[in-house]
């Protein structure tokens, strides 16, 4: 099987995985959204800002490691999986110590429990089979597909059975670790591998790993600069409105976009010492990306109004605005995802390091300078500044990689002007004839929207295609696909 093929095969397992995450995460979202108060969310969001923090110091970024290696050994594995559970345990106990400083910080008694609880998931996640780094590497995701409907199905139901006894904070929290507990425990029934204590690999793992810990600390002040800054200016409440808004926002990103991408990383890798296949692959994988960024973010930032109502309900009315300017944020998000991706699979970590050093010193200078701050102008200055950010990383991976910016740019305008055409012809529509009930209205504009994107994707794909390599090669590859799945079914 070629890669190509191997990378839409896996692509399409992690898609899998993740929409069934996701759509029961959003499900119990859309519960807890109507059980719980902002002030809940606000407690949730400075629970994560936390933990993400000291995750981000405890990831030493094996997998990575292992992605890129030409060869994994049992010592690789096993090294990786003795870093990871040994800095996450000391990183669990220092949140734990740390967490009445952090609660007295942040003007929140309630946070010092929530977050010592919270922290156990660290050191449980850190059990897991490392055999799953060697899957991913080997673009092998079925085992964890069955895997994950388990984890996430459990999970579900003990935040939503929680919320309904008890409607609070802790709901989300106890989802977590029984989703951190069943990972761990389901990782060994998936393969009989048995991880050894070890840090044998330790010197080689540790000069991969070190600008990736690095890069993690520069890129959580980067991530959450504004919910610090608006978790100090205006209260737990408007945090947790913030939040759960940019949460909705990145839902796609983290649910479905960034995780299918996955195997993309492995496959730039491949052809990290041919500098022609190399510039197409790159080429080719934003322009995947690109493709499916572009409608999503145009849906949301039209739509805007109705999804929040919808999903969150109208108690959430007040943020509603704050979904546009997290549109621009989502799209930029998963771009910039891939590109990071592509510099580390390529082994440019310290450049990208540098990167996220200046350019992230640039972004809290100019948060902190804002003066006479709303929640929309924190959310508006977020949406820009990933927009040059992204734009300056791909502008120094085309310096590094050569592939062709200029192209890219070119044929991604045949994915932007039928996405706004679709886009007025649904607003026209919408304003005439769909009723004024948000729900019936956002299924309606939804369904009208993705099937004129649909049919003008595939018909500018069709006639393009015999001149432009990049369609031609997403076309074969999603025929491929499709008459393997039509053979399934119809077996």
């Amino acid at each position: 099987m070629s890669t190509s093929s191997r990378v839409f095969k896996s692509s399409t397992f992690l898609l899998a995985i993740q929409l069934f995450q996701r759509s029961l995460g959003l499900i119990s979202t859309l519960i807890l959204a109507r059980l719980l108060v902002p002030e809940d969310f606000g407690i949730v969001a400075m629970v994560a800002i936390a933990l993400q923090f000291f995750e981000t110091l405890a990831d030493a970024g094996n997998k990575h490691y292992i992605i890129q290696k030409s060869e994994v050994t049992d010592q690789d594995l096993n090294t990786a999986w003795t870093m990871n559970l040994a800095i996450k345990t000391v990183m669990a106990t220092l949140i734990i110590v740390v967490a009445p400083l952090i609660s007295e910080y942040l003007g929140a008694p309630e946070l010092t429990m929530a977050l010592s609880i919270a922290a156990l998931a660290m050191p449980l996640g850190a059990l897991r089979n490392p055999i799953l780094m060697l899957m991913a590497r080997e673009l092998n995701y079925r085992p964890v597909f069955v895997l994950s409907i388990w984890q996430k199905a459990v999970s579900f139901i003990v935040v939503v059975v929680f919320a309904l006894i008890h409607p609070s904070y802790w709901a989300i929290i106890a989802g977590d670790l029984v989703a951190a507990i069943v990972m761990a425990i389901g990782s060994y029934f998936i393969h009989a591998y048995k991880p050894a204590l070890t840090l044998q690999k330790i010197g080689a793992q540790w000069h991969f790993s070190k600008w990736l810990i690095l890069r993690g600390v520069v890129g959580f002040t980067r991530s959450q600069i504004d919910n610090l800054i608006v978790s100090k200016l205006f209260g737990t409440g408007q945090l947790g409105g913030y939040h759960l808004i940019r949460e909705l926002a990145t839902f796609p990103a983290l649910s479905v976009i960034i995780p299918g991408s996955e195997p993309l990383q492995a496959a730039i890798a491949e052809r990290k010492n041919h500098s022609e296949q190399l510039a197409y692959r790159i080429r080719l994988s934003l322009f995947m990306m690109v493709t499916l960024l572009t409608p999503l973010t145009i849906f949301m930032a039209a739509y805007s109004e109705q999804i929040v109502n919808v999903f969150l309900g109208p108690q959430w009315g007040d943020f509603e605005e704050l979904l546009r300017p997290f549109a621009l944020f989502f799209f930029t998000f998963c771009l910039f995802a891939l590109v990071s991706d592509a510099f580390v699979a390529t082994g440019q970590v310290r450049a990208l390091f540098i990167f996220d050093l200046v350019s992230t010193t640039i972004i809290v200078g100019f948060l902190l300078s804002l003066e006479d701050i709303t929640l929309s102008t924190m959310a508006w200055a977020r949406g820009w500044l990933a927009v040059l950010t992204t734009l300056a990383l791909l502008l120094i991976l085309q310096s590094r990689t050569h592939f062709n910016l200029a192209r890219l740019g070119a044929i991604s305008v045949l994915v932007l002007a039928p996405s706004l055409f679709a886009w007025l012809v649904t607003e026209i529509v919408r304003l005439s004839f769909f009723p004024a009930t948000a729900l019936i209205s956002l299924i309606l504009s939804g369904l009208l929207f993705s099937g004129l994107v649909t049919i003008l994707l595939m018909a500018i794909a069709a006639s393009s295609r015999p001149h432009i390599d990049e369609i031609a090669h997403l076309w074969d590859q999603g025929t491929t696909i499709l008459k393997t799945l039509y053979e399934r079914i119809h077996r």
